[in-house]
């Protein structure tokens, strides 16, 4: 139970999000491409070679690995997402602190019209929510998402996985960005307000319906390169809009961010290339990493040029 907490909270915090996500550059259009689109910033004598990740991807998605086997061949490293860790202790103190007050249910708390929409995305998904009825919005919403993604065969850890597996057989170092704890923002969501976690509720479903009806076209866009078909559905990370209660939250995303550019920045003062897997949200967004490593005079050739 623990573990399946903590990879549905990780799992919220990384969903595609249809709203005010602002993107920052151009919608690339490509023609069919032997795989995923890469970005090359150079400084130099260095390189790094960014592949932009969708949050979530179906385990049967195939896709040709050469063009990545050839970025990462005499690679510096590997740069991957950063990883959030949270202590026994600190998913004990969750496991006491995730359900409604008072012995409420979801039903009693919800407006009308969110909850009929919870159960008949439920319903729809083919999952039985009744271990849910009793928690906090925030928690009922994630472990409803985790549920669906089992039951579509869809991971948050692809293609990472298969990427850093390519770079150890070519005995590439792999590091994170970074590595955080929970603590704080666990906190933080548990003490969130009813109105913040119905919003998050809100925006739990709309990723739902992501899942069930666009990501399949959408992650196989991602694999032949078609970004102009990946950013018409996809709007990032629904981290920033399910967080809008948690002060800590919404500061562990712009740490992330900054790790990332700064990272990257790094690994541009050393000669040669370096490849580096960035979830699309804070790569391309409005202010998000990329914008940063441009203001600080990389340059950057995108997959169109």
């Amino acid at each position: 139970m623990l573990r399946c907490l903590i990879t549905a909270l990780a799992l919220v915090f990384a969903m595609p999000a249809a709203a005010r996500e602002v993107w920052s550059g151009e919608v690339v259009i490509s023609a069919k491409a032997s795989g995923p689109a890469l970005w090359r910033l150079r400084r130099g004598q260095s390189e790094v070679i960014v592949i932009g990740v969708l949050p979530t991807f179906p385990k049967t998605q195939a896709w040709r690995t050469r063009r990545i086997e050839n970025a990462l061949k005499g690679a510096n490293g590997l740069l991957i997402p950063q990883a959030a860790k949270a202590s026994a202790g600190d998913m004990l103190s969750l496991m006491s602190n995730k359900s409604l007050p008072e012995k409420r249910t979801l039903k009693e708390v919800l407006p009308p019209d969110l909850y009929a929409r919870y159960a008949a995305t439920a319903s729809r998904a083919g999952v039985s929510v009744k271990d849910f009825e009793r928690d906090k919005p925030v928690w009922a919403g994630a472990r409803l998402r985790r549920e669906v993604l089992e039951k579509r065969g869809v991971t948050a850890d692809e293609p990472t996985d298969t990427i850093t597996r390519l770079a150890r057989r070519q005995n590439v170092s792999v590091k994170p960005f970074g590595r955080y704890k929970l603590k704080a923002v666990l906190k933080d969501v548990n003490a969130m307000n009813l109105a913040a976690q119905t919003n998050c509720m809100r925006r739990t479903l709309d990723n739902i319906d992501f899942v069930l009806d666009k990501l399949p076209a959408s992650a196989n866009a991602w694999s032949t390169g078609d970004m102009s078909t990946v950013l018409g559905s996809y709007r990032g990370s629904a981290l920033a809009d399910c967080l809008e209660g948690s002060g800590k939250g919404s500061a562990l995303i712009e740490q992330s961010v900054s790790d990332t550019a700064s990272a990257i920045d790094t690994a541009l003062n050393r000669p040669g290339k370096t490849v580096a897997v960035v979830p699309l949200s804070p790569w391309l967004r409005k202010g998000g990493a990329l914008d940063r490593l441009r203001g600080r005079g990389v340059s950057v050739t995108s997959p169109e040029d």
